[in-house]
């Protein structure tokens, strides 16, 4: 059984599609969009302002599990 923090850094993984360790505001609507989930971007511009703390416009890993798991 995995823990909430694996299945937090496995969907990271999966909605980081470059790979530079960053969520970008584009890569979380494409990841959303691909789940067949439908977020607009007042909600992502939510998620991003709750989640990213550094307030560099992307969400690293440890950011994402943190906001993933609250």
């Amino acid at each position: 059984m995995t823990t909430p923090d694996e299945e937090a850094a496995k969907t990271f993984q999966e909605f980081d599609y470059d790979g530079d360790g960053f969520v970008t505001a584009m890569e979380f609507k494409l990841a959303m969009t691909a789940r067949h989930e439908q977020v607009t971007g007042d909600e992502i511009d939510s998620i991003f302002g709750h989640a990213d703390k550094d307030d560099d416009g992307k969400i690293n890993q440890a950011e994402f599990i943190k906001a993933w798991n609250a």
